[in-house]
């Protein structure tokens, strides 16, 4: 009966974590450089040991049962916080954990998105990358500083001195409407003076400098209206209901909105921040390579839809 951590034999729990991660016996040993006789037996003994039937064994591979899933998820932590403790103390790149990175709501939300989709080609050789929606900045902060996330991105630089941080551009805030909207006004001041402008309620920051840059402008938004959801305001703005701001991606090429300036050009600026503490493990220095890579300058594989087969080495049988 397991009552300590003593009790149970780690070199058996990894066995099954590798054999389940990969859903194949053949794939699993692999990793583990041992005969595929030698796992089966320690994948055995951990069912005896925990007295349930972990795999079921299809034609297909390797499914795990009910027990299994959740044991291959407790396992999983456990193992992702051993790499990156070997990661941190290594003098090689050890990788083998996944990333979670914290995005700040607001609405740079693409610009956001479009580095972390490059980062993803910087990083899954050494593991996936997810991503976490985080309400405020504060929350972006402190979630970084307990660990729950790996690194985030913001719209503000960090107050706390143990977490570090780098601009990763400056872009331009611009509005935007349909293009059958746009194409109406003789004058595109009088857009936003008679069009209602759509707000996210949560980006209370920039929704007072937008406010505050129209006033310096002389212009007055005969309406403006509120949602939590950036999806809604930009659906109401492609049918011509409404205007709002965005932050202009230069990789974004939407064919539905059409973009405009008043005035001078409203510049925003966009973080990475990360903790301090972790400036040696794997995920952060390719952070790093990617910001010094210039976010314009896009990964040389970024449009090869082949990559990801050959990251994770899938076998050519499988392939036309």
């Amino acid at each position: 009966m397991l009552k300590k951590l003593k009790d149970i034999n780690w070199n058996h729990l990894y066995c099954f974590y590798e054999v389940a991660k990969a859903k194949s016996l053949k794939d699993g040993i692999k990793t583990l450089g041992v005969a595929s006789s030698t796992a089966s037996e320690q994948i055995k003994k951990l069912e005896e040991t925990v007295g349930h039937k972990l795999f079921f064994r299809t034609h297909r591979g390797l499914i795990l049962t009910k027990e299994g899933e959740r044991l291959f998820n407790h396992s999983r932590d456990v193992f992702e916080a051993g790499s990156k403790l070997l990661d941190d103390i290594s003098t090689t790149e050890v990788g083998g954990y996944s990333v979670t990175v914290g995005i700040e709501d607001s609405v740079s939300l693409s610009i956001s998105t479009e580095f972390c989709s490059q980062y993803w080609d910087f990083y899954t050789q050494f593991g996936t990358v997810n991503t976490a929606r985080q309400y405020e900045h504060d929350q972006l902060v402190e979630q970084i500083k307990v660990g729950a996330i790996d690194w985030g991105i913001s719209l503000s630089p960090p107050n706390s001195k143990s977490i570090d941080h780098a601009k990763i551009g400056s872009f331009e805030f611009v509005f935007c409407c349909s293009k059958e909207l746009y194409d109406q006004f003789l004058n595109k001041e009088d857009i936003l003076r008679n069009i209602p402008l759509g707000q996210i309620t949560w980006d209370n920051t920039l929704n007072e400098s937008i406010l505050n840059f129209l006033k310096n402008q002389e212009i007055q938004p005969k309406e403006v209206i509120f949602s939590d959801h950036i999806e809604y305001i930009r659906k109401l703005c492609e049918r011509g209901r409404c205007v709002m701001g965005m932050a202009e991606n230069p990789l974004d090429n939407n064919e539905n909105l059409k973009t405009f300036h008043v005035g001078n050009p409203i510049m925003m600026n966009v973080y990475a921040l990360w903790p301090k503490k972790n400036a040696n493990l794997i995920s952060i220095k390719k952070l790093k390579e990617l910001i010094d890579s210039n976010l314009e300058n896009v990964p040389g594989q970024y449009k090869d839809h082949s990559y990801q087969i050959e990251v994770s080495e899938v076998n050519e049988d499988l392939l036309k």
